[in-house]
């Protein structure tokens, strides 16, 4: 029995933070409402990359029927 009052208490104490926790967080993010509409600065990344390092890359389809037709004859 003492280990079922335990465990309730557990939750019931656990549940009691988490709701503290949460009403802060509405609270303080209630207070920065104002600031949600501006923009951000894109960060800039750590390595220096130019245009002229970027390869483009060029894919073909893969029409199915014909790699059917490859297996089938082989």
């Amino acid at each position: 029995m003492n280990l079922i009052r335990i465990i309730l208490w557990a939750v019931i104490i656990y549940l009691i933070f988490s709701t503290i926790r949460n009403l802060f967080r509405y609270l303080s993010s209630a207070g920065k409402s104002g600031k949600n509409g501006e923009t951000k600065k894109k960060k800039q990344g750590k390595y220096k990359i130019e245009k002229e390092d970027v390869i483009e890359a060029h894919f073909e389809e893969i029409d199915p029927s014909k790699s059917d037709n490859q297996k089938d004859n082989n």
